[in-house]
């Protein structure tokens, strides 16, 4: 007899509508705001998710269809063709047509709480639990630390992709065991939909968890006959795979193009070992999935990452569920799926913190990604499966006592070490041990932050005390049946959710509409008085202490920027200027005036800027949303900057001498652009001939991001080049005369066209092609996933059924 068949289960009329409204109600509790008209605009999302979300929003609506190129920050780069950074084609980026990107935002954060809490509740019931036992189950996965408190750092590719993971165990299911050829088709659409969101990391870790329970289901599931071919389903698996992959080739296909340009590229910043595993999750912090406090939340943290701004936070009613469910997961043959899922993923959470990560990073394309932590989700949705179990021994009133007892016996003498102060003495013997290979000054702030967290910690172990009594008190109010029925199923959706609850207030970024909070102050509004395109310099970098609106927020405002906040910006630029994240260069006003730098903003005045005047400051900044000091000066260039500007001649050096050459403050920039010595185009060496001046000038017609026409004036007999003030990128396309040219990437860096003599305009135009490839592959790949769908549904099942 199932578990749904006892007569302590309970279940309502249309079950599925009340589990859903529940589900809706447990994301309110920590979305309500939304409700007042607040938007969630923090962590990353203040630093640059808002701003090229809006962006793109905008750019949309005003050239009518989707844009590739965005000037606005790092002299330019791809729009989203990049690893991994930005929602263009996922389904909630749409609604950006018709609302704002701040509520589209918030929404979408709402929406995929929802989706995490239903998806665990249908994948609960589909492995056989009770009404109740699936409700309890999907108020923990909804409400668990490593999904719902990336609303705090603004990660919302990584909720996107937990919320989505249940259904892909679901369809699996309905395929493999159940049968239903439909439920690989859906297999499909969930895999392509994780690749589309703005995580691959985290869709990279769903897919390998997603083929341990394929394997499972196979070769060990006991409700599958053995005696049916394993190759049929594997077959169909694989497929269905690939069929997601397909899915999501209007993206993939031009990031796995664009990347080369990246940081991520072979032996770029960005890869590597220490870049691998950084932002893994310490072995010590296993700790805060019962107590957060053990490490400090938010801004008492102390550990091994520099700061922390989401949490593991379990449950500790939910692990004790957990615990009770053992033994039921273990009987029906789950545990050898589920519990493997687990754990080689805690495995991985722990990055390089153990020997095991070293052959984690063997695997494909492992070393392009970082924060390994992430990967505690699939953990954490393990745990929710054996809670679900557990809430339905519970309900059915079948609790182990023994287990029952020692599970909230431990929990509780944890708090009890924590009120006493024995906590505090433990984490601070960690912390000395963990800060020995600290930098010095980081080994005193982690000293000096455990210490100062111990009032936390002892508050935050009298919370789990309490949680333990009342919670551990309802879960015995069920087990001995003084509650029953809908009663009994209430008391441990409250047990849970009060729980998580109570911990989850604490995270979140609620600021005004964007209407509101992004406003114009008097250097943005004097700023942008002048006609697009020129750029301003904030610093960043190595002097980034001067840095006046935060991240990439002057495009927020309308303002494109020399700088910003990204991280797959393109490597040639990053190189240009001295080094990702460092830009030793960005001093230059050689550099400044090739990538026509109009304004320079600093947070306080500076004696003088050769070839620029004060406008006005120091401003004291009345709204700090966007800004990163309270007040600013801003500063005009003297001269009108040229963004596009013709030159007489080339020069070609290698590249490892061209940086050197360039930023030297003599470098002519208006008589010679240098090329690599690798370009195809035909031009001399460098030790030449300083030429005459051209008599060609350049004038930029029109420009929208992406496309510009530049008119000539002037003729000159000789070969020329133009110089453009943004970024090369092979996806360039331009015409001279209507005649097609190869652009080139001149002063390391830059758009560069060769001029024959006698050229009069210049059309250029941003495109991928493998933009347009990849389209046509995503939609046929749709309609065959949706005509697996619909011909599964009413198809007749498989022989495995």
């Amino acid at each position: 007899m199932t578990t749904t068949d006892t007569p302590h289960s309970f279940e309502p009329r249309r079950p599925a509508i009340i589990a859903s409204v529940v589900f809706l109600l447990v994301a309110l509790s920590l979305m309500w705001p939304m409700l007042s008209g607040k938007v969630l605009i923090s962590g990353d999302q203040m630093s640059a998710g808002y701003a090229f979300r809006a962006f793109f929003a905008t750019t949309w609506h005003a050239i009518g269809h989707i844009p590739q190129w965005n000037p606005y920050v790092f002299g330019g780069m791809p729009l989203w063709a990049v690893p991994g950074h930005f929602d263009v084609f996922y389904p909630t980026a749409w609604l950006r047509w018709f609302m704002s990107a701040d509520v589209v935002l918030t929404v979408a954060f709402f929406i995929h709480l929802f989706v995490a809490g239903l998806a665990m509740y249908a994948l609960l019931r589909a492995l056989r639990t009770s009404w109740g036992a699936a409700l309890v189950g999907g108020v923990a996965y909804e409400l668990t630390g490593i999904l719902a408190s990336q609303i705090n750092p603004g990660h919302d590719g990584k909720l996107y992709v937990a919320a989505l993971a249940p259904l892909a165990f679901l369809t699996l299911l309905r395929a493999i065991r159940h049968g239903r050829i439909g439920g690989y088709g859906a297999f499909a659409l969930v895999i392509g939909l994780a690749m589309l969101s703005p995580h691959y990391q985290a869709a990279y870790y769903l897919m390998i968890a997603a083929g341990i329970f394929t394997l499972w289901l196979v070769f060990f599931d006991p409700d599958r006959r053995r005696d049916r071919s394993p190759i049929i389903p594997l077959a169909w698996a694989t497929a269905a795979v690939v069929l997601g992959a397909g899915i999501a080739m209007i993206e993939v296909l031009p990031v796995l193009h664009s990347v080369q340009y990246t940081a991520r590229a072979a032996g770029g910043d960005s890869t590597g070992w220490d870049y691998a595993t950084s932002w893994s999750m310490p072995v010590e912090e296993v700790m805060t999935t019962i107590l957060p406090q053990f490490n400090g939340m938010l801004d008492n943290y102390w550990g091994q990452n520099s700061f922390k701004d989401h949490t593991e936070y379990v449950g500790a009613i939910v692990l004790t569920l957990a615990i009770l469910g053992f033994g039921v997961v273990r009987r029906r043959g789950l545990l050898a799926a589920f519990g493997t899922i687990g754990a080689l993923f805690l495995l991985v959470a722990f990055g390089g913190h153990t020997p095991f990560y070293r052959l984690w990073y063997l695997l494909p394309e492992m070393h392009q990604f970082r924060a390994a932590g992430m990967a505690f989700y699939l953990t954490a949705l393990a745990i929710c499966i054996f809670a679900g179990f557990g809430a339905d021994r519970v309900l059915s009133g079948k609790t182990n006592v023994t287990r029952l007892s020692i599970s909230l016996g431990v929990i509780g003498l944890i708090a009890i070490l924590g009120v006493g102060g024995i906590l505090q003495s433990i984490t601070e013997s960690i912390a000395n041990s963990i800060s020995i290979s600290m930098p010095a000054a980081y080994r005193q702030h982690t000293l000096d932050a455990v210490v100062a967290n111990a009032s936390a910690l002892e508050a935050g172990s009298l919370r789990l005390l309490l949680v333990v009594i009342i919670g551990g008190g309802l879960i015995v109010l069920v087990h001995r049946r003084k509650v029953n029925g809908a009663l009994a199923v209430a008391a441990l959706v409250v047990a849970v959710a009060g729980d998580n609850w109570s911990i989850l207030r604490n995270f979140g970024g609620w600021i005004a509409p964007a209407s509101q909070s992004f406003v114009d102050d008097p250097i943005t509004t004097a700023m942008k008085k002048t006609p697009l395109p020129f750029r301003v310099y904030d610093p960043e970098g190595q002097v980034g202490d001067a840095e006046v609106y935060q991240g990439a927020n002057l495009m927020s405002f309308g303002v494109p920027q020399l700088f910003g906040y990204h991280g797959m910006e393109d490597r040639f630029f990053d190189e240009l200027f001295g080094g990702k994240n460092v830009w030793t260069n960005q001093g230059s006003q050689t550099l400044w005036d090739l990538y026509a730098v109009k304004y320079v903003v600093v947070n306080g005045p500076v004696d003088s800027i050769v070839g620029f005047h004060k406008v006005m400051g120091p401003v004291a900044f009345t709204n700090p949303i966007g800004r990163r000091s309270p007040s600013g000066v801003l500063y005009q260039r003297d001269a009108e900057p040229e963004w596009v500007r013709v030159v007489p001649a080339a020069a070609k050096v290698h590249d490892d001498s061209v940086v050197g050459t360039v930023i030297n403050p003599r470098f002519p920039v208006s008589t010679y652009v240098l090329l690599s010595d690798t370009a195809s185009a035909q031009a001399p060496g460098a030790n030449q001939p300083v030429p005459d001046p051209t008599p060609v000038a350049a004038r930029l017609t029109s420009w929208v991001p992406g496309t510009m026409t530049v008119k000539l004036a002037g003729a000159d007999t000789r070969p020329t080049w133009l110089v453009i003030a943004e970024n090369w990128y092979p996806d360039w396309h331009a015409t001279v005369d209507g005649k097609a040219v190869t652009p080139l990437r001149g002063d390391y860096a830059l758009l560069t066209i060769p001029l024959p003599p006698g050229a009069k305009e210049v059309t250029l135009n941003y495109d991928v092609a493998d933009y347009h490839k990849g389209m046509w592959i995503t939609l046929a790949s749709l309609v065959l996933a949706g005509l697996i769908m619909v011909g599964g549904r009413f198809g007749r099942r498989t022989a495995d059924a």
